[in-house]
């Protein structure tokens, strides 16, 4: 799962509510200004804590799967589970990837 700058996990309804502020952000020109230094630098935390959050989601899995093969653990379902989070944060990450690619090759096919 993605964190925000803060720390705290989110969901669907916060992911909501920040694109909701986030659409007054365009509407004045000084607030994107002043914002634009700091943004650069909010995104580039954000992601980094992405990528953190699922490296520790496939090391967790990998350890669960790990414990089940040798008999520390019997829990079949939370293996199951912590397999599947990890698959999806992985899948996510490598979409996001693939979005930011497809926008910068639009960006190069662009005609000046």
């Amino acid at each position: 799962m993605i964190r925000s700058a803060t720390a705290k996990p989110m969901d669907l309804g916060s992911i909501d509510a920040d694109l909701r502020s986030m659409g007054g952000l365009g509407s004045s020109k000084s607030k994107a200004t002043s914002a634009e230094g700091t943004s650069e630098s909010q995104f580039l935390d954000l992601l980094k804590d992405g990528i953190a959050d699922v490296n520790k989601g496939m090391r967790e899995s990998e350890k669960a799967s790990m414990d089940l093969a040798t008999g520390k653990s019997s829990n079949i379902h939370e293996t199951m589970l912590s397999v599947a989070k990890a698959e999806l944060g992985f899948n996510m990450l490598v979409q996001m990837r693939n979005k930011a690619i497809e926008a910068y090759q639009d960006v190069m096919r662009m005609q000046v």
